[in-house]
């Protein structure tokens, strides 16, 4: 199956990640996209992969044996794509989801298993969480393989393995190309995977800096260090063994150095006993071509300009990062005044004293509590939107936010609408009771209220501030005799875990539709699917907890010690201006909600 992205572009907020991209990529071939953290290369891939919809242009898939197109996609993180209880279980789940019927599952999941280097009599019964890193990639590979893609698009899929389990995910890379699968590969990893590729694809802040064949790219330096990309390794030393004229042509993998290196002749030795000519005495044998081979990779950018002076640092996942969220190309001068009142919104909110934004939180959450009217609330709820929208805090952070607790409010307030003396329950309508209705939805409103007000502190205070704040807060309890540092940092743990939290949940839900009939809106938090998140975010939950513990005592963390602030408290006078609106705004709510 061949692909095409026509004039596809792509906005996170108003901000460009993708802007006019055209690609094509043909039946059958191995292509290769790379590009620095914050190029879009992540977005493209899971536009291409039909998880998420351009904002403008087309995907255009062509040459598949059916209507729908069969897209696989694995992402770098297995640990975030795993849900069943066992092997078996997690590979028949997208087989389900594909309509697969149940006769022929049962030998699709043995191949795919086997194909991965996973023997189904070994693995099926055993539960996903319980494998090695190296094990759950291949499992995940192996879900993607049963389904029997057209197309399998993988994102770094060599991160994180030991040489060998690295070594036969390529040997199953070229097994699929073979079998005429179209492959996708987004990656970093350029000196393993750039020989293999038929195709590469650069990309350099949302746009298509390079698309064409492999070999030539791996070449020319220059274009690779203006996407931010360092060359390969075998081009750098190959590109300066041929301007020493030690060999006649520019290598196109590791193997074809080596075996330049290999037909040089053998230097006799000087007078001194000592061998010279760098590259040369390589040859005397395989270990020490090896040494050399490694001297050189460490000097070998000296040649064509050195490599530590146009080294970009790139991470290995597309991540919320600052290009990533960088409005792009000079033609984008709205966007970019847009983007910057945004940051400079940001900014004043960060500016302020936390211990402002603290007692704000207080406040604000006293006189919630004691609304008992509709009126107050509402108006309490425009003012908080407000507040949310002059912090600058995206839109649609603020709606994935919010998404996973309106289903639980909402059930909540029909089970409050529910009167459960009427004598007439049983048969339905009469059992709903109007006062009930009120008084629920009330009660889901305050309990919005406090999370919103919750949401805005943290997401317009970092880490440091926000726990010096608070432990400044517990100081009078200290007289007490009560460890106030270790609550200061648990609550500021707590707070800061919620967002994170949030982040994994999104993650398991893009990992649920790719294996099959996106769900969307309430679907999406069906029982069944809500079963199959618990379990994986437990984990994900419980791992972090254990390295946070382990962080905590690795720095020696000792309560009864006193510590030198991270972030030095500092309140300006906008801070009292600041304080009297908030103290204001309060009285104002307490006194409506009087009168009402």
């Amino acid at each position: 199956m061949s692909i095409r992205a026509d004039k596809v572009s792509y906005l996170y907020d108003s901000t460009a990640a993708l802007q006019d991209v055209n690609l094509e990529i043909s039946r059958g071939t191995l292509a290769v996209l790379c590009g620095v953290t914050g190029s879009g290369k992540s977005t493209l891939l899971r536009l291409l992969a039909g998880l998420d919809t351009p904002t403008s242009g087309r995907i255009v898939y062509a040459g598949g044996s059916g209507g729908t197109p069969k897209v696989s996609i694995v992402f770098q993180q297995p640990e975030t794509q795993l849900f069943a209880g066992s092997v078996h279980k997690e590979m028949e789940y997208g087989l389900e989801q594909h309509g697969v019927p149940k006769a022929q599952r049962l030998e699709l999941i043995r191949s795919a298993l086997t194909r991965a280097g996973l023997p189904y009599e070994i693995f099926a019964g055993r539960s996903p969480f319980l494998l090695s890193g190296g094990e759950k990639r291949r499992l995940c590979i192996a879900a993607a393989l049963a389904v029997q893609p057209e197309l399998l698009i993988l994102d770094e899929p060599t991160a994180g393995l030991d040489p060998q389990s690295a070594h036969s995910l390529l040997q199953l890379v070229q097994q699929l190309r073979a079998e005429g699968i179209t492959l996708i590969i987004g990656t970093h990893e350029l000196d393993t995977l750039l020989p293999l590729a038929d195709q590469a694809v650069v990309m350099h802040r949302g746009t298509v800096h390079y698309s064409g064949p492999a070999a030539p790219l791996a070449a020319d330096h220059q274009l690779l260090r203006s996407a931010g990309l360092e060359p390969p390794a075998y081009s750098r030393i190959g590109d300066r063994l041929r301007r020493q004229g030690l060999l006649a042509e520019q290598p196109g993998s590791i193997g074809e150095l080596l075996a330049g290196l290999a037909s040089l002749p053998m230097p006799a030795p000087s007078a001194a006993g000592v061998t010279g000519g760098g590259a040369a005495q390589t040859h005397r044998n395989g270990d020490a071509a090896g040494r050399n081979l490694a001297k050189l990779h460490m000097s070998g950018g000296a040649a064509d300009g050195g490599t530590a002076e146009s080294f970009m640092p790139s991470d290995a996942v597309d991540g919320s990062t600052a290009e990533t969220h960088r409005p792009g190309g000079a033609a984008d001068e709205d966007r970019t005044v847009a983007y910057s009142r945004k940051a400079s919104h940001r900014i004043r909110w960060q500016k302020l004293d936390p211990r402002v934004k603290w007692l704000g939180m207080l406040l604000g959450s006293l006189v919630v509590l004691g609304m008992d009217s509709f009126p107050p609330v509402l108006l309490a709820s425009l003012l908080t939107g407000g507040l949310i929208g002059s912090a600058a805090v995206p839109w649609s952070r603020t709606v994935r936010f919010f998404r996973p607790f309106l289903l639980m409010f909402l059930f909540l307030w029909l089970l409050s609408a529910l009167d459960w003396t009427s004598p007439d329950f049983s048969i339905g309508p009469a059992g709903f009771s109007i006062e009930g209705m009120a008084r629920g939805g009330l009660n889901v409103l305050r309990f919005l209220l406090l999370i919103a007000l919750g949401f805005l502190f943290t997401e317009t205070t970092t880490g440091a501030p926000l726990r010096e704040a608070l432990e400044w807060g517990f100081t009078p309890l200290k007289k007490l005799g009560l460890r106030t540092r270790g609550w200061s940092l648990a609550v500021s743990v707590t707070l800061q875990f919620v967002p994170w939290i949030l982040g994994k949940l999104d993650q398991l839900q893009l990992a649920l539709k790719s294996r099959g009939k996106p769900r969307q809106g309430l679907a999406r938090w069906t029982p069944r699917q809500i079963g199959m998140l618990i379990v994986p975010l437990l984990i994900l939950v419980i791992s972090m907890g254990d390295e946070l513990a382990t962080a905590v005592e690795s720095r020696g963390y000792d309560p009864k010690k006193a510590r030198t602030p991270a972030y030095t408290l500092n309140w300006k006078s906008a801070d009292t201006l600041a304080l009297a609106c908030v103290v204001l705004t309060a009285a104002l709510l307490w006194w409506f909600s009087l009168i009402s």
